[in-house]
């Protein structure tokens, strides 16, 4: 398994977050990448489809020959965005288009975050322009299968999977993306957990006895705790509808970090076929407001903060190396 876990959130202040865990089993924290307005890159790897960035835009990912590839970003309009595992479900277009972006499905956030400025924008580009491509990514050495999830100043959320049929555009989800298997299973699988409250449950009469839950958090009882897709949607969505919404931004990402605690994946648990080991190397927080991108890592869990604004006016990328040592407050 290769995971990941995503969701959007607000505060009271109406501000709008997307966030996300990444979870796989090589390092992946490594650089925050800015993007700056008119740079012209490859949005695939066959170096005959070059773009240029309308605007400007950052987030975790690296710099290669071919340009910036991005897992996740937010760009200089608010529009923010991540990709996500998709196995046995991401579907890709074998042939070039003429007419359209062809796209390598690992450089589709770099490619979007650099010309749409709204969900509304994403959602037409893969309507009318961008194909999809079934192109191996030289570091890994397969086709990366995925899918997307976005959110802007709105608060909605759009999720992108391509697939076999066609690409599935899903404008009105609830704001919650992991794994496999698709988002409409995901969402339909949320009936087996509609009894879940955050309430205590209250003594019972059992034929003549009074029974009485043990502790507190009885109404979670069956809250799924495992680290597959399906269990990780349940146990997000879950926080998601329950928490107490935040006050402001700093308080929102310190509550995002703790939904996705919840999910977050130590080295040991989660081991592959190969033998590797699935883990969750950093998350991200983004705020679209703000032109805010927030990360912690798995070595450094110290909240780091890159504000968009003050790198609006540069011309050239700028990548700024993360810290995977950990920062611990000594106090005496």
């Amino acid at each position: 398994m290769i995971g990941c876990s995503s969701l959007t959130l607000s505060s009271k202040n109406s501000k709008h977050f997307l966030a996300r865990t990444m979870d796989f089993t090589i390092e992946m924290a490594e650089e925050v990448i800015f993007v700056p307005r008119n740079k012209k890159f490859q949005s695939n790897y066959s170096n005959n489809s070059p773009i240029i960035s309308d605007y400007a835009f950052a987030g975790v990912g690296q710099l290669d020959e071919y340009g910036p590839l991005l897992y996740d970003g937010i760009n200089e309009k608010g529009l923010m965005g991540a990709t996500l595992y998709f196995p046995r479900y991401a579907s890709y277009k074998d042939d070039l288009m003429t007419g359209k972006i062809n796209i390598s499905p690992d450089r589709i956030i770099s490619t979007v975050l650099s010309k749409a400025k709204s969900l509304t924008e994403v959602a037409n580009l893969f309507k009318t322009k961008i194909n999809i491509i079934n192109q191996l990514n030289p570091t890994i050495k397969t086709v990366p299968p995925l899918h997307f999830i976005f959110s802007d100043q709105s608060g909605q959320s759009l999720i992108i999977e391509p697939k076999e049929d066609g690409i599935d555009i899903i404008e009105n989800s609830i704001g919650v993306m992991t794994n496999s298997p698709d988002y409409h299973w995901h969402e339909t699988n949320l009936r087996n957990y509609i009894t879940l409250t955050p309430k205590q449950h209250s003594s019972i009469t059992f034929i003549n006895k009074e029974l009485m839950p043990f502790s507190q958090g009885s109404g979670t009882f069956g809250l799924p705790g495992d680290y597959t897709p399906p269990s990780r949607f349940v146990r997000t969505a879950f926080l998601k509808n329950t928490v107490e919404q935040a006050k402001d931004e700093t308080s929102t990402i310190s509550l995002l970090h703790h939904i996705l605690e919840s999910v977050s994946i130590p080295k040991g648990a989660v081991i592959n076929e190969q033998g590797a080991q699935d883990y969750t190397c950093y998350t991200a927080y983004m705020c679209s407001e703000s032109l805010s991108f927030y990360y912690s890592t798995y070595y450094n869990q110290r909240i780091n903060k890159l504000s968009l604004k003050p790198l609006l006016n540069f011309t050239d990328y700028k990548i700024f190396k993360i810290d995977n040592n950990e920062d611990i407050n000594e106090i005496n």
